[in-house]
């Protein structure tokens, strides 16, 4: 039987941010169908309107998810469920570079012209691959640093490497989503109304790498 090492090494970095998320969430109740779909199409197309007035791409404005579905109410006296319409959601992200005043610009915008969106922010880094490899290699170095600290303190020697693990997986890195309800409308409209000021924090990420040793 082979004597073995097995060693799982961490990489960490504290990354800086350089886009926020903006998550939106149009909700529409009608009590037919087509009207449902129809007064929700009419919300989103108004955000798409208000983004594109702001100098962004109205494509930038992607779907996550969309639902409808029919809303009942049990009754208790027919001993059965009331129909009360249809409710349809479409929950759409937009990402935009970290500059406060475009930010600050298209949300006042959309708190005019938009009841009822609430939306959530969230911080992200654009391209996470170098952060992947630098994460990789961090722990790399530290299980073989470890290792080598484990053989010496147990007078054992390291020879080949038996078994390298690390699940691939592209390196997403996103804070976490802070939940705002719509900024009041009259208070936006207001020439001296302050902009909401955002400065993120930079965000924890970390990668592991185990490596198993033959021992002699």
């Amino acid at each position: 039987m082979k004597r073995k090492l097995q060693i799982t090494g961490r990489g960490k970095l504290s990354v800086t941010p350089d886009i926020m998320i903006l998550s939106f969430s149009a909700v529409a109740q009608e009590w037919e169908y087509d009207k449902t779909v129809d007064a929700l199409n009419t919300k989103v197309e108004e955000l798409r309107s208000i983004i594109e007035a702001q100098g962004i791409s109205r494509s930038s404005l992607k779907t996550k998810d969309f639902g409808i579905r029919k809303e009942t109410q049990w009754n208790r006296k027919t001993e059965k469920s009331d129909f009360l319409g249809y409710s349809a959601t479409h929950r759409l992200e937009l990402e935009l570079p970290l500059d406060k005043e475009l930010i600050n610009k298209l949300l006042s915008q959309i708190a005019k012209k938009l009841d009822s969106l609430d939306f959530s922010i969230s911080f992200g880094v654009k391209d996470a691959s170098g952060h992947q490899q630098q994460l990789i290699l961090q722990a790399i170095a530290k299980a073989k640093e470890n290792a080598a600290l484990i053989a010496e303190a147990t007078e054992v020697e390291l020879r080949e490497i038996l078994d390298i693990d690390y699940s691939y997986r592209e390196l997403t890195i996103r804070s976490q989503q802070h939940d705002y309800p719509v900024y009041d409308s009259q208070v936006l409209m207001e020439a001296s109304a302050p902009a909401p000021d955002f400065e993120p924090d930079d965000i924890d990420v970390a990668e592991t790498v185990t490596i198993t040793w033959r021992i002699g």
